[in-house]
């Protein structure tokens, strides 16, 4: 869960706050006058999200993806994704949460 700091204790503590984020994936609300404005969080996390909306925006990707869902709930066989990308599917690291 992210934390909510004030504007004024984020500018005092950003050296700190900005490696909780990088290192331990933790995200940081900023408050502006008491309402959430701005939020701090580790790139490598933005990037995720940017890239899932992408995916999520482009109305042919989703159709694709909806068709190979069908494909799947058939039970039939496809390609592996070693077969397809020609390395093995990594496991994703799960997240830290603070």
């Amino acid at each position: 869960m992210a934390k909510t700091l004030s504007l004024s204790e984020v500018k005092t503590r950003l050296p700190e706050l900005v490696a909780g984020v990088q290192e331990r994936e933790e995200e940081v609300i900023v408050s502006k006058n008491g309402r959430p404005a701005a939020i701090l969080m580790n790139i490598d996390e933005y990037i995720r999200l940017t890239e899932t909306l992408d995916v999520l925006s482009d109305p042919e990707l989703m159709s694709q993806i909806a068709e190979s869902r069908a494909f799947y709930k058939t039970k039939r066989k496809g390609l592996s994704f070693e077969d397809v990308f020609g390395q093995p599917l990594a496991p994703v690291k799960k997240r830290r949460t603070a």
